[in-house]
């Protein structure tokens, strides 16, 4: 038993680890070690109130838990917060619980993009871009990464389990289920996005039994099981630009959202290229007028410098 769970409460191995295979099978979604740990945090909450049987739980037990949270980042507490809804729906949908106190769990205020990130204009995203050193293997790979990032915006878990099957390369798509909507997305095979693709396989992935296209070239040689920020990181060192909590390639996202806006292309456009299950996500995402965007806009003079 790892030191995490040491000694945790019996109702969470009662209970815990058929909800997490509930979400994997049923909703398609992948559990998470902040998934576990909110639920770990929960039950020792609860055994330290005093509660051993969950048919025993009330509103204000409920209530309570969030604020005892105070302590953490408000990203944490909204993971922790959402989890607990999920259960508490579970145990009520499975009969456990009488009445759903999924309810009672109170949304925090967390506010994401009150501060806005920074964004690259399309002139800088070239900028990083050229800034690769493509005559070598890890350089054919980052770049390519990137302008999958960059062209798409699409996320670092999708683009990390990219897979040979994935790219239609003579109907020119790139079809794929997306890790976090478990959707599929449908994308248009781009001319430079496929010339990168193929100067990465054809002439720099190591040899290997992984179908991912993406792998690491250091043994052991697989799939990578980390995010990709690496490559946006070596990208901005190599332009010469000092951008501190890049945020990796959603940096680049974001900048592909804001952008198409900018454009003047619509929000449900721009929803079915970034692969979000809504136009709400979408309208959140972007929620940050223009005149706001292009204050925190990196210029191309400071890239420069």
């Amino acid at each position: 038993m790892s030191e995490l769970h040491a000694g945790r409460p019996a109702l969470y191995d009662d209970f815990v680890p058929a909800f997490l295979d509930f979400v994997r099978y049923h909703r398609g979604r992948r559990t998470t070690h902040q998934m576990e740990n909110g639920l770990d945090k929960f039950f020792r909450w609860l055994t330290h109130r005093g509660v051993s049987d969950l048919q025993s739980l009330t509103a204000l037990d409920i209530r309570d838990f969030v604020p005892s949270l105070q302590s953490y980042r408000p990203g944490t507490i909204a993971v922790h917060a959402s989890t607990l809804r999920s259960f508490l729906g579970y145990l009520y949908f499975k009969g456990i619980l009488v009445h759903d106190l999924s309810h009672a769990v109170e949304r925090p205020r967390f506010y994401r993009w009150s501060q806005p990130p920074p964004v690259f204009d399309s002139e800088i995203v070239e900028h990083l871009l050229g800034s690769v050193d493509r005559t070598t293997a890890i350089g054919k790979r980052d770049y390519a990464i990137l302008l999958l990032a960059a062209r798409y915006g699409l996320r670092d878990s999708d683009i990390r389990k990219l897979r040979f099957e994935n790219v239609v390369w003579r109907e020119d798509r790139i079809v794929l289920l997306q890790s976090k909507t478990q959707r599929q997305l449908e994308l248009p095979l781009l001319a430079d996005v496929a010339a990168a693709l193929v100067d990465y396989i054809r002439r720099a992935r190591p040899a290997c039994g992984a179908r991912e296209i993406f792998v690491r070239h250091v043994p052991p040689v697989q799939a990578f099981t980390h995010n990709l920020a690496f490559a946006l990181k070596r990208a901005l060192k190599s332009a010469k630009v000092d951008l501190p909590n890049h945020r990796g390639l959603q940096l680049l996202r974001h900048s592909v959202a804001t952008q198409m806006l900018a454009n003047g292309i619509a929000l449900d456009t721009i929803s079915d290229v970034l692969g979000h299950s809504s136009v709400e996500t979408t309208r959140r995402y972007s929620q940050v007028d223009l005149a706001g965007l292009r204050s925190v806009t990196l210029p191309e003079t400071e890239v420069r410098k």
